[in-house]
Formats: structure tokens, C-alpha cells, sequence
């Protein structure tokens, strides 16, 4: 969407209590349509909604998976499921020289129960175990839940400029 302004923000890694999930795992490869279906999902009717249809969200996959994003952090990502279907994921890569949160996304109807909060509180914890000092991620201005999330965990904007949709 023209005229949507991305910033970047940053948190310190630190170790912090979350909720086990029993249903959270590391994404693999065979859930790239699952999460592609997922992202579209997620993203429908949102500020970040750019009319995508399926086959865009499988074409991000792909280069999510691919590297195109920086390397994937397998290990550090997570998907949820519920009944059978993702709900909910974390995915990590590294970028800006660190892990990053390529994307947080949950199904607007699992939305508001804590699924992002805590993928984010135990992606916290697997970098804890690690040398990383800082986790960073890109929200879009306006995303106001987003921003209101990645502020009660401790992320702020880092000194940047704000990324812009072309």
C-alpha cells in the first residue's frame, strides 16, 4: 500500500517467563502452503493487507525458506497449531547482522489470547541461551495491536530511518 510507513524496532534479548504451548514446534519445509494460507489469512483486511492472493503468500514462502529474507533461524521459529491448522507463527532470520522477525502472524480469530505474545517471550528465551543481544523486527505505523505487543515487550525504534512500502 503506497504511503505506508515500516519502522524498524529492537529489544534486548533477555531471558523472561512464557507459557508452554504443546502445540509449538519449529516450522519445517512441508508447512510451506499451511503457512502460506496462514500469512494470507493473517493479513486479510489489515493495514498490511496488499491484496495478496494465495499464490503471493506461496511465493513469500518460497522466499522465506530460500534465504531471500536472510537465513531462516529453523531452530528459533515457531508455528501453532490448533484442530489440525496453523494458527499462529514466529519465523526468525537473521538480518541486520542478528535475528529478526521476518513475521508475526496469528489467524484473526485466534487473535487476543496470547499466542504472539508468548511465541515472541520464548523466541526471547531460545536466544537467551545464545550470545545475541538484540532481536529486531519491522511493524507498519498504524498496525495499532502490533505496536502496542513489541512495546510491552521492551522493543523500541532503533535510530534509522523508517522503511516505506514502495
Amino acid at each position: 500500500m503506497a504511503g505506508l510507513r515500516r519502522f524498524v524496532l529492537a529489544a534486548p534479548v533477555r531471558a523472561t517467563a512464557a507459557p508452554a504451548d504443546a502445540t509449538a514446534r519449529p516450522p519445517a519445509p512441508a508447512d510451506a502452503e499451511a503457512l502460506a494460507q496462514l500469512l494470507l489469512d493473517a493479513y486479510r483486511g489489515s493495514i498490511d493487507d496488499e491484496g495478496e492472493t494465495l499464490d503471493d503468500s506461496r511465493a513469500v514462502v518460497a522466499k522465506l525458506f530460500a534465504g531471500e529474507f536472510g537465513p531462516m533461524l529453523w531452530s528459533l521459529s515457531e508455528v501453532i497449531e490448533r484442530d489440525g491448522r496453523l494458527v499462529a507463527a514466529a519465523l526468525l532470520t537473521v538480518w541486520f547482522d542478528g535475528p529478526f522477525v521476518a513475521f508475526m502472524v496469528t489467524l484473526p480469530t485466534w487473535q487476543r489470547r496470547g499466542l504472539a505474545r508468548a511465541g515472541l517471550q520464548r523466541a526471547f528465551n531460545r536466544l537467551a541461551a545464545g550470545a545475541e543481544p538484540w532481536l529486531r523486527l519491522v511493524v507498519t505505523q498504524g498496525n495499532t495491536p502490533a505496536e502496542a505487543l513489541y512495546e510491552s515487550l521492551g522493543f523500541l525504534p532503533v535510530a534509522a530511518p523508517p522503511l516505506s512500502a514502495a
